[in-house]
């Protein structure tokens, strides 16, 4: 019997993991746009991948936390991690930087010179 209560309990505790790195990923998601992020129940790790193209050979950034995660994600665009409570406080990253770009992203300043085809004459 003390073995089925060990058991149980283990599946609880697992169960609790798997849901907490679950919201934590959907947290850290909601603060990186343009980033899928994800906990895997397997390896109980925290993945990310950019939503747009990278140069190939680029590797996807995993970690044990989700601190650790967001922070290579960062190191990857080469911005800052925001400091809490203060949103301005994150350094945006180039225009052309292709990890930061979501799809269909453009900057407002290329949307105002975009002209529709034929609209010349």
């Amino acid at each position: 019997m003390t073995n089925e209560i060990a058991d149980n309990t283990a599946g609880t505790d697992t169960a609790n993991t798997t849901a907490a790195g679950k919201a934590a990923a959907r947290a850290l998601a909601a603060r990186l746009p343009g980033w899928t992020v994800w906990y895997g129940e397997h390896t109980r790790r925290f993945w990310a991948m950019p939503r747009s193209a990278v140069p190939a050979g680029t590797r996807m950034p995993e970690a044990d936390t989700i601190e650790e995660l967001e922070a290579a994600v960062h190191r990857m665009q080469g911005t800052a991690p925001r400091a809490e409570g203060n949103p301005g406080s994150r350094q945006e990253p180039p225009a052309q930087d292709p990890l930061r770009a979501a799809p269909g992203h453009m900057d407002p300043q290329q949307q105002l010179r975009r002209q529709p085809v034929g609209a010349n004459g």
